[in-house]
């Protein structure tokens, strides 16, 4: 696959609505807030924020750039997009696959234990 059918493919996934905000809980300390807006374009809900202050407006504006750059990866020249993940679970939910036949555990149990899930 060429460079530019992979890119013009990648273009075609639709574009993450993602805000970067600062905000400042106690007089002087800042924080960074990723926001992404999903269905409706007037509600935003908060992805990722800073767990630590910091001492100017700034740093914390710096540090969660770096973070939204960290979100986006390497195609960052393209914008985020929207994972093909979630895409792939719409369609799998569209037309749903039959499960195989479960087949009986034939490990032995060990110390009384018989190897598999455990209740929460």
């Amino acid at each position: 696959m060429s460079h530019s059918t992979l890119v013009n493919a990648q273009l075609k996934v639709p574009l993450r609505s993602l805000a970067l905000t600062v905000e400042e809980p106690t007089p002087g300390e800042f924080c960074w807030r990723i926001l992404e807006s999903r269905q409706d374009p007037r509600v935003f809900e908060s992805i990722a924020c800073s767990d630590i202050t910091f001492a100017a407006y700034d740093t914390a504006l710096a540090t969660g750039y770096g973070e939204l750059q960290r979100l986006v990866g390497p195609d960052l020249q393209y914008g985020p997009r929207i994972e093909e993940d979630t895409q792939a679970e719409l369609f799998a939910a569209a037309s749903p696959v039959p499960k195989p036949a479960a087949t009986p555990d034939k490990r032995a149990a060990i110390n009384g234990f018989k190897p598999g899930t455990v209740p929460a």
